[in-house]
């Protein structure tokens, strides 16, 4: 609760520091979102009744599956690809047959399917949340979310949340669903703030397509503001201040003019050639982790896709994609960007990520063990219909492949390899495929120090900035503690991406940065300065990147 000066009679203005999840800044009164813990209406049925609570189960998912469905085609239609897309993955989860035959396994051992449904989900949400990845770890509470709302259907409850939102407000809450957000009425949510999440967090997600200033991760901060009369959120620098002050008010509507401002300044900046001063084209590219993205980066100016993440295909199911369904997903994404180049990485997967039906064993380590291009080349099962999929999906646009975690050229041969040879099976098979250049991700500092070597045999170099980072600097990505050392601006790190380029350019590639560092105002003179030709970002900062670069 806000602290009062006793002799002022005022409340005490606090801030709350987190992450800097959504840009923009706004000040409203609070709306706290603190709904209680989803508890099943009772744990055992009747041994007879097993058959009736299996039937009530599946009804339930039919329902809630076919809410989340008709929400992602209202968000498809209105333009709202990247929203869409995520209802759409809701969807995909409450109809898991997985989920399902987890649920039967505990309702014929006589638990209720209401309780069923939720020891299953709290079972694959803890799978996830254990993930070092921070956007696979952030898809816990998807799974939560979608096994509770399946719960509310079995016990007939009404769900009460956001949609009873009135007055434009700024939303405080330990944490936010997508289902939640889809309650809020148009323009009644000036901004969030949650004690939980992170900038790959669906409720950042949501908030960045919605241009709602967010600031998530503040923790058990929150709860001390939420008895709070108004707030101030700064989504930009990632902080918020409850029952701000005259000062913080003036300083809060100096920061809208800006942003203002500066909106307009760069909406100009959207749908141009991204060039320096002198001439020099710099593409510019999104970073994209499903086709129903794609509309969505289109709109914000991208040139083309940088890094399509393929192995969400892989981790939000309970099988294994076949190869004619990664061939609509990337055939997809070819056909909307049509002769802009969409390049897709293979399964980038390891000890850390489980997929189903591959024994991926436990390792100490996993970031240092079998996870992309090794788990790939390791497992033709899952690498040759990929680069099938990737290879007939090319007959329909640009598509372009790059290779994870490569340390040797002896990698990259192998899995150039495994590639022809798929294109001669199908082409012998009669099928259509389309040219595919296949690149490197630079991204271990084996692949820096061999880039001379890797460039001879590669169309392009990506680098991955992040796990770059990681590696270079021997700090965990995901541990707080070290966050002083996971900056990509350290001369190490900028040493190994200076040789990659000095390599690339000797061999006559292009070399492109795929990594926060892509977008970050501050890098990107000292990227093009190192020879970088093409970033890849988050596609709401590509505006403003095209600008940074107009002005080099």
């Amino acid at each position: 609760m806000s602290t009062r000066d006793e002799a002022a009679g005022k409340l005490e203005p606090i801030r709350l520091t987190g992450i800097a999840a959504a840009e923009g800044v706004a000040v409203g009164p609070v709306f706290a979102h603190v709904p209680g813990e989803l508890k099943p209406g009772r744990e055992h049925i009747l041994e007879g009744a097993v058959e009736a609570e299996m039937e009530r189960f599946r009804r339930a998912v039919e329902v809630v599956a076919g809410q989340l469905s008709e929400v992602g085609e209202r968000l498809g239609e209105s333009g709202s690809g990247e929203e869409a897309a995520i209802f759409e993955a809701h969807a995909e989860i409450a109809g898991d047959p997985e989920l399902e035959s987890g649920v039967e396994e505990r309702v014929r051992n006589l638990q209720s399917p209401e309780a069923a449904v939720l020891a299953v989900g709290e079972e694959y949400a803890d799978v996830f949340a254990a993930m070092e990845d921070e956007y696979m770890a952030a898809r816990a509470d998807d799974v939560r979310d979608v096994t509770g709302q399946i719960a509310v259907e079995i016990m007939g409850r009404e769900v009460a949340g956001l949609e009873v939102l009135e007055t434009p407000s700024v939303v405080l809450a330990r944490s936010l669903a997508p289902s939640d957000t889809a309650r809020i009425p148009r323009g009644m949510a000036l901004g969030f703030v949650t004690a939980e999440g992170s900038r790959t967090s669906h409720v950042s997600i949501m908030a960045r397509s919605m241009d709602i200033p967010a600031v998530v991760g503040v923790g058990a901060a929150l709860d001390g503001v939420l008895e709070a009369r108004f707030v101030a959120v700064d989504g930009t620098e990632g902080y918020a201040v409850a029952d701000p002050g005259p000062e913080i008010l003036a300083e809060f509507e100096s920061k809208k003019e800006g942003i203002t401002a500066e909106r307009a300044a760069l909406e100009e900046f959207k749908h141009v050639e991204a060039r320096t001063r002198d001439g020099r084209r710099i593409e510019v590219s999104a970073n994209l982790g499903s086709a129903g993205e794609a509309e969505g980066a289109l709109a914000w100016g991208a040139e083309g896709v940088g890094l399509f993440r393929s192995e969400f295909l892989f981790m939000e199911r309970a099988k294994l994609p076949t190869e004619d369904e990664q061939y609509e997903v990337y055939r997809e994404v070819a056909v909307t960007f049509g002769e802009r180049p969409v390049i897709i990485r293979t399964l980038d997967v390891g000890g850390d990520k489980s997929l189903p039906g591959v024994d991926q064993g436990e390792e100490e380590n996993p970031f240092l063990g079998w996870r992309g291009i090794r788990m790939s080349l390791d497992t033709p099962e899952l690498f040759e219909p990929q680069l099938r999929a990737i290879l007939r999906a090319a007959a329909h646009g640009n598509l372009k492949v790059m290779f994870p975690m490569v340390s040797d050229v002896g990698e990259l041969r192998a899995a150039k390899e495994v590639l022809a040879r798929c294109r001669e099976r199908l082409e012998g098979d009669g099928v259509e495929v389309g040219v595919v250049d296949a690149g490197v991700m630079i991204e271990t500092p084996a692949a820096a120090i061999c880039a001379a070597e890797l460039a001879r045999e590669a169309a392009f170099f990506s680098i991955g900035t992040n796990d770059l980072v990681q590696y270079t600097m021997a700090a965990d990505r995901g541990n707080e503690r070290l966050r002083h050392l996971r900056g990509a601006d350290h001369p190490a790190v900028l040493k190994l991406i200076g040789e990659a380029c000095g390599a690339a350019r000797e061999a006559g590639i292009w070399v492109g940065v795929c990594g926060e560092a892509a977008g970050d105002p501050a890098l990107i003179p000292t990227l093009i300065e190192l020879g970088v030709t093409e970033l890849s970002m988050g596609a709401s900062a590509i505006p403003r990147a095209k600008k940074i670069l107009s002005e080099l």
